[in-house]
């Protein structure tokens, strides 16, 4: 065979194995496709199987039973940040987003998409005022303290906020560690400065994001499965400490895994969160590349220290737009779509 075929054969195999994965993520079922539910790829619909994706970033959705929610809407990340795989104009079903804050890394999208597909977001009383300015309806926009008795009722499960506190940093400033990133990745070009600074100004930086404005959700199914949620890994707050008291653990734990520079100073906000929360899983969040703010943030100093203090915990890391699926009655990952 010369070389030109060998080159066509070569093509072809790839063209037909690109196509059978296709197919087969075209065919596959919720938990095991990669197509968001959000951007019409397949839903639970039984009474039994909820799923958990990873949009990136501390972006999840949560389907069951035909619906969806979105835990934070950040998907265009603009041209220097890893992509996710899913942008904001793919979005095509949602009943709702629940913002963990207001800070742009977590709701920059989220009015663009509410707005499109009628559905109301859900956020502390900055994150509110933000959604407003940015022209969200007083009706689609939904303001919660987190102090109790906010209880949003789907089909099958409830959603109730948590007043959480956003992360706390101490050593070097913000822009210290942006100026070593910077030194050592190099600065933007003005056309991706100008497209980083329009997704920046989707967002508050309103200081009473810190202690009033960032919330978590817990998730709990009519069969007492707990799915909870925080975006931002500060201090316990006595809120949340008296609130896991009241319903004692949960099943799931998505806790973010970002804000410190590195592992030594992140690890405890973070596993003091999934202690409050006390879960059977824990997926990580916003431990992913923001260019020019943060820096992948391995997890595998985390996990040991589970590990080593929680070892009734399991981690699970999941890839951009994988999913976990899980039984709401036995409270098990569920390894497949059967």
């Amino acid at each position: 065979m010369n070389i030109r075929l060998a080159f066509i054969s070569m093509l072809a195999l790839t063209l037909a194995t690109a196509a059978r994965a296709d197919d087969a993520d075209e065919n596959a079922g919720p938990c095991a496709s990669l197509v968001p539910a959000s951007a019409g790829g397949p839903v639970p619909h039984d009474n039994d199987r909820v799923l958990l994706r990873f949009l990136g970033t501390s972006n999840y959705e949560l389907a069951y039973k035909g619906q969806v929610i979105l835990l934070d809407a950040y998907y265009d990340r603009g041209p220097r940040t890893r992509a996710i795989g899913l942008m904001p104009d793919q979005v095509k079903r949602a009943n709702a987003i629940f913002l963990g804050h207001g800070h742009f890394d977590h709701m920059s999208d989220a009015v663009s998409i509410a707005r499109r597909l009628g559905i109301q977001v859900v956020g502390g009383p900055p994150t509110y005022t933000e959604l407003l300015r940015e022209g969200l309806s007083s009706s689609q926009a939904v303001s919660v303290t987190g102090l109790g008795g906010e209880v949003f009722q789907f089909r099958g499960f409830k959603v109730e906020a948590v007043l959480a506190h956003h992360s706390v940093l101490s050593g070097p400033s913000l822009g210290d560690f942006h100026k070593a990133i910077a030194d050592e990745i190099g600065n933007p070009t003005p056309e991706q400065a100008a497209a980083e600074a329009a997704i920046l100004a989707r967002g508050t930086f309103s200081p009473d994001v810190i202690t009033k404005g960032t919330i978590a959700y817990v998730v709990t199914f009519d069969s007492g499965f707990r799915v909870a949620y925080v975006d931002s890994a500060g201090p316990v707050t006595p809120t949340m400490t008296a609130f896991m008291k009241s319903i004692g653990h949960t099943d799931v734990a998505i806790v973010a895994y970002q804000g410190h520079f590195v592992q030594e100073t992140q690890i405890p906000p973070t596993l003091a969160l999934i202690k409050v929360f006390n879960p059977r899983y824990f997926l990580p969040a916003h431990h992913d590349e923001i260019a020019g703010t943060f820096l992948d943030l391995g997890l595998e100093p985390l996990a040991l220290t589970l590990r080593e203090q929680m070892p009734a915990v399991k981690p699970i890391s999941l890839l951009y737009r994988s999913a976990a699926c899980f039984s709401v009655h036995s409270g098990k990952q569920l390894q497949s779509d059967d």
